[in-house]
């Protein structure tokens, strides 16, 4: 089967940002570290998977569905740094460049836009998930995994042999586990008072939020039960805010998203004129007299 991955696009622009050095700039002063850190992480991606087909999800730039369901969510999260949103259009430049297609879709998250593409091409596909949201997680199959990157240019491989052990409960009950655990990085409430050990309890005696509410009366003890009666409404909103949609109003032809061979010259141009001397390197092109900045070696 041929290989798609999919790239959890501000997943990686956030992580890039806060892992690579602020220090990185352009000859113009611009900040570029978030832009290396992409750029470097998808050089890593595609010489280790050596895709056939690759796209990069974004989320909407309206609000989504999910703040009109619930208008506190992801509402703690501070604005982003201007010096990541400045380097936000040349992320995309340096993704355009590579030859991956972008894809959005007004009123849904990246996230939804991932598994809509999962849900329609996983029989066709082996699908790489490129992204450290564990929300995905629930989308891994037979054809269907999530990779993880660490510092030194690796990837972890989460896949329906290792996903069970690491979450320790079935992958297919990770929105019922958020439904009563809460996710504080959305702001999805859950069940007031429900930690991480009793949550997996319950989803392991119970699997789903349905089903403990349908065995409510054998809850124990009974202050558990009473924490679960009271939240009841937040416990099924959760988890219809933590539920990825598989159906968003995507129009593609995938081989749209087809990669060609090689490093285009408007790649070779832009690396050139933010400096990025080492990932010029990693991408075989010829080294002009200056050397390759020490800094720019072996972060991702």
């Amino acid at each position: 089967m041929k290989k798609l991955v999919i790239i959890d696009t501000f997943n990686f622009l956030h992580r890039a940002y806060y892992a690579i050095p602020k220090s990185f700039r352009a000859p113009d002063n611009t900040p570029t570290n978030a832009v290396y850190g992409v750029s470097s992480m998808i050089i890593s991606l595609i010489n280790e998977i050596k895709p056939d087909y690759m796209i990069a999800a974004l989320d909407s730039k309206k609000p989504t569905f999910r703040v009109e369901e619930f208008s506190n969510y992801k509402a703690q999260r501070k604005e982003m740094d201007e010096e990541l949103s400045i380097q936000i259009p040349l992320v995309f430049e340096a993704i355009e460049k590579m030859g991956i297609l972008k894809i959005n879709c007004e009123g849904y998250e990246a996230d939804d836009v991932i598994g809509t593409l999962v849900e329609r091409y996983k029989n066709d596909f082996n699908i790489y998930l490129l992204s450290n949201d564990r929300d995905l997680w629930q989308l891994i199959s037979e054809n269907v995994r999530v990779m993880l990157p660490n510092t030194k240019g690796n990837f972890e491989e989460i896949n329906l042999s290792n996903v069970k052990d690491r979450l320790e409960f079935d992958k297919n009950y990770l929105v019922d586990y958020k439904a009563l655990r809460g996710d504080t990085a959305d702001n999805i409430p859950g069940v007031y008072g429900i930690g991480e050990v009793t949550a997996k309890k319950l989803i392991s005696e119970y699997q789903t939020i349905e089903n403990i509410y349908q065995h409510i009366e054998e809850i124990k003890p009974e202050g558990l039960k009473k924490k679960l009666i009271e939240s009841v409404e937040s416990a099924y909103l959760s988890k219809k805010l933590a539920t990825i949609i598989l159906d968003c109003p995507i129009v593609l032809d995938i081989e749209a998203s087809k990669l060609k061979p090689g490093v285009s010259e408007e790649l070779i141009s832009l690396f050139e004129k933010l400096n990025f001397k080492s990932l010029l390197k990693r991408l075989n092109v010829p080294e002009k007299k200056t050397e390759v900045s020490d800094l720019q070696i072996n972060l991702f």
